[in-house]
């Protein structure tokens, strides 16, 4: 993704990372659609909650894949954290609704739902499209440009 046009706030997280969890989450994903193995959507409910609420060095599946970067040697590469940030935000609005649909037994929905999310996960893997990095580009733009123009509109008034 064009990181120019993409919103900063200046902290950083290696790609890597978040491309081998990606990754790991779309295998998880496999696991529920193909073989109807429910528990993985539970461990990513509660990793993505884990990880948006506390951050990415608490949650246990980062920690994990950081140790078999590391093992591998495999050298950090840096971008800015804020749309992954948001990617992240919305993968836990997923998983845990892929999980409560579960629970609930709705399984049917949680299949759809999980495909969705899926198909999300699979275009930042196999892409290097952040569907959700996109989303908050368009969302920022539109509505930060519509707060301008309202400001401008109060402001023209006096």
């Amino acid at each position: 993704m064009n990181q120019q046009a993409c919103p900063v706030n200046y902290k950083r997280v290696n790609v890597y990372l978040i491309k081998f969890y990606s990754t790991v989450v779309a295998a998880l994903l496999m696991m529920f659609l193909l073989a109807d193995w429910r528990v993985p959507m539970y461990v990513l409910a509660v990793d993505f909650s884990i990880r948006v609420l506390f951050g990415v060095r608490y949650s246990p599946l980062c920690r994990a894949l950081g140790l078999v970067l590391d093992f591998l040697q495999v050298k950090p590469r840096e971008i800015d954290a804020s749309t992954k940030q948001f990617a992240a935000r919305v993968g836990m609005l997923f998983s845990v609704s892929v999980a409560l649909l579960i629970w609930t037994g709705a399984l049917t929905t949680a299949r759809v739902v999980a495909v969705v999310f899926l198909a999300a996960v699979l275009s930042e893997v196999m892409l290097d499209f952040c569907i959700a990095c996109w989303m908050e580009s368009v969302w920022k733009s539109y509505f930060g440009r519509k707060r301008r123009d309202e400001q401008e509109r109060f402001f023209d008034r006096s």
